[in-house]
């Protein structure tokens, strides 16, 4: 070997041999990056940034058919906000409820002194929910907005409390032991003398209570967990121990005169058991929700009498939550699996067993139950047992206090035939105190017979079937108001017998009441009874009269579809569509599926509360069902992601560039306009499946049709994700609470006006908002309660179209949430929902029937939920999705999946999801995702362009995303920064890579022949 070879040998071959695989380590490395990356395109350009598309115009500049869907009525972004304040003022002086005023304790005196206690009185629960607590920046403190309202408040004692260890911030822990909510109340004994000054005369306690999603508030003790809790046997809702301490001090300070009144302002959604006003002599009690952003001004307003408060209960407040039968079964409970005929295990798509949950209280939930079983008392039914309503409830459904009287009189009724509705009218006089507003609330009462009994319908005692908010009535002055009542509410679900919607015998009768309670006892007047009766106060029988007397049962009238459809975007047909109404939910019964049987009953059935039967019905403890091998094949929760081969199915057309159509052309357009074929046939398959599994808070721009990106949000308050401070509006309960169209109306204009006039920090100017939240609220311990109206079905569903209508009116596409059974937040993933057909759909569909029907609220997307329907997810139910949802109701707008994408994942499929009626994914997805099974699937691929027609449809006709769009816009895609430059590194170690095998060839070659 010479000179020269030993050179090359000992410096250029390793050199080159260490160049070579760095290079082609890097090369490797920068390939499988990109194959990830590109896989997941959508989740890396969100969270790098860079991505969207450019708009260009062919033949220049284009001034003709652009779109001009939205005009916003605001200047500014600051100006919206002052105005979203404004109505978040309104809203709370409207839906606020005085619940308790003995001896006129209020209104306060102009310029009165007043002492806030509690931590919250400084930092107030703002908007119910936990996550979202602190981004209602610069909402209006109980200072400001008692101040504002002319009270003086002491306000060392305020600054204490606003710099001392205890306040909102700790209403809400996590342990390692899970989530625990806990009061965390500053004890008596840490409340410096020196700050209770003896002439600021009334006290005023603030109670506050947060609830969060994904988890519900705590009612038993958790053990381990609950330590130190302040409270008592785990229950969140009800006082804790230091809360009674500062009453019961409070109570001691009144009797020795350093105190004239008590004041508790409850601050929560979660309503705390009201059993302590005559325990610690508190002289008024107000209601107020979550504080929205500028709710203390309302009630500062309310306290010195420059608003008179007009709020009713949109739930019944318990004194003892533990009277309420529905809490036997709230949880999730595991199934049965000891039986060699069950299923030995329960995988849910390779997940843990998530258990379930019967609703076994059927319909008898709140006030339906309540005062149900008093009714029955009063009329001796036997089975009524020794029920006393007023050890279950403080104040009933619909209660609420003014600073004047109300009396109704002349009651009168008429029959509307051409639009197939009642007509009730009522005389409201305002007898004595200052001008104020009343809610009048019409209550039916359906007559439940042998024939109910027999076929197990079920009929509570009043149901809300009417209301409405007055206008300000000046004192000694009278008005007549009119309530107009669907005949469609006199029908009954029977699913046991008719399968369909009938209107049985008999007498109905419709009642007039200042709230439920008072509803029934007017009902029981006009019946003959007395207090001698049992009845707990004389009702007024002129306020109750028979509005129908059914003399057969008419099983016809209401078993097909009344909702009329969309001819055009903006023209509705002028016949129903009659489709067929029958039995669609048999599989999330437990008594009519073959799947499951109860654990406890020697026959498997779920027996059912019935007021047939009280005491042998009631749940005393939790309902355990079992998992059977008798399971169909579409129904087994251990088996998904079938895709069942339609007949005649054929693989649609993808990537046809031949046609020049754009969205905006679609505009005005029929659905079934045959251009609407053209447009999507230009559409690749692989750009559809990735549009419709991104929808992670927008869905994305598509250039090949000129679709711009739709940009949505949460929520029910307004606003969430924005880095500037939004308005906020109250929590919904208190939203609903109003019993005001008016009020309906003006949530929806000011959480859309909010949307659409972006935010100076982030400039986003949305185009949906995921509001309203529309599930029941079943036990007031749903950690989401804040988002949800009312116990009641028809209340929340007027809330919900009013407040839809009034959004869509901006062009911001509304998408409430969750369809559907999703009322509890702990167990909400996988759970397996289980009631009776009669439940479901008078209790829990109703509201969605109200926001979804095309000739209803029009509701122009929604949410599914976490949760199953029996065994089956909600969004893999082509019963609800298809029978249901577009069937019967006819909606026509796209169906959005809640957080598919992380907690859901194993079980909220693709497979399930598209081939149900499903049409778009809350997650990120990629084309992995994309199985082979789906690619070449002729069914798969018809659902998937079915999904896309029904999202462009909604977006070329309802969206502000739209505006400026013209027949000659197009879409260039942008090239995105990281794409190019792993472009850029790929063909740079692709060169270093291949230049270095070269060099370290060429050194063996040139060695090779040296030494030679």
């Amino acid at each position: 070997m010479n000179k020269k070879t030993a050179i090359i040998k000992k410096i250029l071959t390793p050199i080159s041999k260490a160049m070579m695989f760095v290079f082609t380590l890097c090369f490797g490395i920068v390939a499988v990056g990109a194959t990830i990356a590109n896989a997941n395109e959508n989740e890396v350009t969100s969270f790098l940034g860079g991505g969207g598309n450019n708009i260009v115009y062919i033949d220049g500049e284009d001034d003709a058919g652009v779109s001009d869907f939205y005009q916003s009525d605001y200047n500014s972004v600051k100006e919206v906000r002052g105005k979203g304040f404004y109505f978040s003022q309104k809203m709370t002086e409207e839906g606020a409820v005085l619940l308790r005023n003995e001896n006129n304790a209020l209104p306060l005196a102009a310029g009165a002194k007043v002492s806030l206690f509690g931590a919250s009185s400084a930092k107030p629960v703002v908007s119910g929910y936990r996550e979202g607590q602190d981004k209602a920046d610069g909402a209006i403190s109980f200072k400001q907005g008692l101040t504002d309202a002319g009270l003086i408040v002491n306000a060392e004692l305020y600054d204490w409390y606003a710099n001392s260890d205890y306040g909102r911030k700790s209403l809400y822990n996590s342990t390692s032991f899970g989530n625990v909510y806990s009061i965390n109340e500053a004890p008596w004994s840490e409340l410096p003398e020196s700050k209770i000054a003896a002439d600021y005369k009334t006290a005023i306690f603030v109670v506050s209570r947060v609830g969060g999603e994904a988890t519900d508030v705590q009612l038993r003790d958790l053990g381990e967990v609950s330590r130190g809790f302040d409270g008592k046997n785990g229950n969140y809702l009800i006082l804790s121990a230091r809360e009674e301490d500062v009453l019961s001090n409070l109570k001691a300070q009144k009797a020795n005169g350093v105190f004239d009144k008590i004041v508790v302002i409850m601050n929560t959604t979660n309503q705390v058991a009201c059993d302590f006003e005559d325990k610690y002599d508190v002289d008024a009690l107000i209601y107020m929700g979550s504080t929205g952003s500028a709710g203390t001004k309302a009630v500062g307003e309310i306290l010195v009498g420059k608003v008179n408060p007009s709020g009713k209960l949109a739930d019944t407040f318990w004194k003892n939550h533990y009277l309420n039968p529905v809490l036997a079964n709230w949880g999730a409970y595991s199934y049965n699996h000891d039986s060699a005929n069950h299923y030995s295990a329960y995988p849910f798509n390779g997940a843990s067993d998530y258990g379930s949950v019967v609703y076994r209280e059927g319909i008898y939930s709140g006030y339906r139950y309540t005062e149900t079983r008093y009714e029955d008392t009063v009329l001796g039914v036997p089975s009524a047992g020794d029920f006393v309503y007023s050890d279950a409830v403080a104040y009933p459904f619909g209660y609420g206090l003014s600073y004047s009287d109300f009396e109704y009189s002349d009651m009168q009724m008429s029959f509307d035939a051409e639009n197939d509705s009642f007509e009730i009218s009522v005389v409201v006089k305002n007898v004595r105190g200052m001008d104020g507003k009343n809610a009048v609330q019409l209550f039916l009462q359906k007559p439940y017979t042998d024939y109910d009994m027999e076929r197990g319908i079920e009929k509570p005692a009043v149901e809300l079937a009417g209301f409405v908010k007055t206008d300000l009535i000046a004192p000694q002055t009278t008005e007549r108001y009119e309530i107009t009542v669907d005949r469609k509410n006199f029908a009954v679900y029977d699913a046991n017998d008719a399968k369909t919607y009938i209107v049985t015998e008999g007498e109905y009768l419709i009642a007039a009441g200042q709230n439920a309670h008072d509803a029934v006892n007017n009902v029981l007047a006009y019946r003959g009874k007395t207090e001698a009766d049992g009845m707990d106060e004389a009702g007024d029988a002129s306020m109750a009269a028979c509005i129908l007397d059914n003399s057969a049962v008419d099983d016809e009238i209401f078993s097909k579809s009344s909702a009329r459809a969309h001819d055009t975007p903006n023209t509705l047909s002028e016949t129903a569509v009659g489709t067929e109404i029958v039995n669609r939910l048999d599989f999330m019964d437990p008594n009519r599926f073959a799947g499951v049987t109860n654990t406890e009953e020697d026959d498997g059935d779920v027996v059912y509360v019935s007021r047939r039967d009280w005491l042998g019905t009631l749940p005393s403890e939790k309902t355990t069902l079992a998992l059977t091998n008798k399971v169909e094949e579409k129904y087994d929760i251990t088996s998904h992601k079938t895709i069942v081969e339609e007949e005649n199915a054929t693989m649609p057309k993808f990537g046809d560039a031949s046609s020049d159509l754009t969205l905006a052309m679609m505009a005005g357009l029929k659905y079934d306009d045959d251009e609407w074929n053209k447009l999507l046939d230009k559409i690749s398959q692989s750009d559809m499946f990735i549009t419709l599994t991104n929808c992670y808070g927008f869905t994305p721009a598509l250039a090949s049709v000129a679709k711009p990106m739709t940009d949505e949000d949460d929520g029910p308050y307004g606003v969430s994700n924005t880095e500037e401070g939004y308005s906020s509006m109250s929590s919904e309960g208190v939203i609903a609470s109003s019993f005001s169209v008016r009020t309906y109306r003006l949530v929806g204009e000011a959480i859309a006006a909010d949307a659409r006039s972006g935010h100076d920090a982030t400039q986003k100017n949305l185009h949906g908002l995921y509001a309203p939240g529309l599930n029941i609220h079943r036990v007031t311990f749903g950690g989401r309660a804040a988002e949800y109206f009312s116990e009641d079905p028809y209340l929340s569903g007027i809330a919900a179209l009013e407040e839809i209508q009034e959004m869509q009116a901006q062009y911001v596409v509304a998408c409430p949430k969750h369809f559907i059974f999703n009322d509890e937040e702990s167990n909400r993933n996988g759970i397996s929902i289980w009631m009776s057909e009669q439940a479901a759909r008078e209790i829990y569909l109703l509201p969605w029937e109200y926001a979804c029907r095309a000739d209803m609220g029009n509701a122009h997307s929604l949410m599914t939920s976490f949760n199953r329907a029996g065994g089956l997810w909600t969004s893999a139910s082509d019963d609800l999705m298809e029978h249901i949802l577009r069937g019967e109701w006819a909606f026509d707008g796209y169906t959005l999946t809640d957080m598919a994408g992380s907690n859901g994942k194993l079980f909220m499929v693709y497979d399930d999801g598209f081939m149900n009626g499903t049409d778009c994914f809350l997650d990120k997805g990629t084309m992995s995702g994309f199985s082979a099974d789906m690619q070449r699937s002729n069914t798969f691929n018809t659902k998937l362009r079915q999904a896309m027609h029904r999202l462009l449809y909604t977006v070329a006709n309802y969206s502000a995303a739209m505006d400026g769009y013209s027949n000659l816009t197009r879409l260039q895609p942008v090239v995105v920064w990281w794409k190019a430059l792993i472009v850029f590194f790929t063909v740079l170690f692709a060169a270093l890579c291949a230049a270095s095998i070269a060099m370290f060839a060429l050194s063996e070659v040139r060695a090779k022949k040296e030494k030679q």
